[in-house]
């Protein structure tokens, strides 16, 4: 079975540093698939605001979303992120308002993206169901070692 940083040296994940300032310390682990970091790299910067009343571009909402998270900000409301049904699965979305992130907690405080997509592209072709499934999938598939996954509510995740 592998570890984290086994994964990382073999190129089937990576850490996202989130953009601390140099007097922060990482509070969290953030980690995705390589698919997600390109369409990060690739998608990303080309989206426009949803809704462009004065929104920071999609760019600037993960950046942000990713400084905050693994600065160890406040995420247990729902705007930011939640657990998606069945609760069973583990499988949870992290999102702004225009970006929608899939994937589990592997150990508390631990995220790993399996997914990402924009908002009006989920929502519009009702595409949940499908993301929650393929991270069940990629995460069986993944020689982590066991368990892989924390269940239950903000306090046992973050």
């Amino acid at each position: 079975m592998a570890t984290l940083a086994t994964l990382v040296s073999s190129k089937k994940l990576v850490q996202i540093g989130g953009g601390l300032a140099k007097d922060e310390q990482p509070v969290r682990l953030l980690y995705a698939y390589p698919h997600v970091i390109e369409w990060l790299n690739d998608t990303l910067p080309a989206l426009e605001p949803f809704d462009a009343d004065g929104m920071q571009s999609p760019l600037e909402q993960v950046d942000d979303l990713f400084h905050d998270f693994v600065a160890g900000e406040d995420f247990s409301f729902y705007e930011l992120s939640h657990s998606m049904e069945p609760l069973e699965d583990g499988v949870w979305e992290l999102k702004t308002p225009d970006i929608r992130l899939f994937g589990w907690f592997y150990k508390k405080g631990i995220f790993l993206a399996a997914n990402i997509d924009t908002m009006e592209r989920v929502k519009k072709h009702n595409l949940y169901a499908g993301y929650r499934d393929d991270v069940v999938r990629r995460r069986n598939q993944l020689d982590l070692d066991a368990p892989k996954f924390v269940t239950g509510g903000y306090a046992d995740v973050l």
